[in-house]
């Protein structure tokens, strides 16, 4: 049975990868002359994104299509993009089940995650604000992250960000440096805007919040200390508009 750091950790690499959906495009179910591969999030990429995969048989490559457990290989990797938030999404909905848990902090939680997965918006958006006040919960990690990161809209990513940041705490601040590490420029622009929104009115708050970003520098992830080193620069930069008299 998987641990909630290993579950966390699940959640992380899922919203690192590239954004979905991946599609199986395989030789031996529509021949089309080429290659099999996972076309990456087809329906909205200017160009071509694909991943291709190559086996080797006792050494040697298999260069031609079809071939039948490269075609299986690829479509299952496909698929885990898809099925491994579901899974763990389940995972954790029947944990709650089995520990017959009546508190409702942890419902409240588990109804705003799946909000979260909401093809609106606007849901996502307000479950990324919501799920911000129960930041200090192990489960709401991975799901602030990817709504953080949200592909679909990046008002998700203003909403979520800004609400996170709000918390003032070390918490909220390591989600999103989390985020920040792996954004792409797009996310990272709006991340910066909701930083300054929230730490651009005083002086008090922003020097905090990068005394807080310093201990998170020293934190073993790698990937968390590289985006706390992106925040803390992001904050240096601020000039509040009200200081100490």
């Amino acid at each position: 049975m998987p641990t909630e750091e290993e579950l966390d950790s699940m959640e992380v690499r899922i919203a690192a990868a590239s954004t979905g959906p991946w599609v199986p495009a395989l030789e031996t179910r529509g021949a089309t002359g080429g290659a099999s591969c996972i076309q990456i999030a087809p329906a909205t990429a200017v160009e071509d994104d694909e991943i291709h995969l190559s086996r080797f048989i006792n050494g040697e490559q298999v260069q031609v299509s079809p071939d039948l457990q490269l075609d299986a290989d690829l479509d299952f990797i496909a698929s885990a993009r898809q099925d491994m938030p579901r899974l763990i999404a389940e995972v954790r909905r029947l944990r709650v089940l089995l520990k017959g848990d009546s508190d409702r902090r942890h419902a409240a939680c588990v109804a705003l995650r799946e909000l979260g997965r909401s093809q609106d918006y606007r849901d996502r958006a307000a479950a990324g604000h919501g799920l911000a006040g129960f930041a200090d919960m192990q489960e709401a990690h991975g799901p602030l992250l990817e709504l953080v990161l949200d592909p679909g809209d990046t008002f998700v990513t203003r909403v979520t960000a800004e609400a996170v940041l709000r918390r003032k705490d070390r918490v909220g601040l390591t989600i999103v440096a989390s985020a920040l590490a792996v954004a792409n420029p797009n996310h990272g622009d709006w991340i910066h805007t909701a930083i300054v929104d929230v730490f651009g009115i005083f002086a008090e708050d922003r020097d905090n919040a990068m005394q807080l970003c310093e201990e998170i520098l020293r934190d073993t992830d790698d990937r968390v200390a590289l985006g706390a080193r992106q925040l803390h620069d992001i904050l240096a930069d601020i000039d509040p508009v009200l200081r100490p008299a």
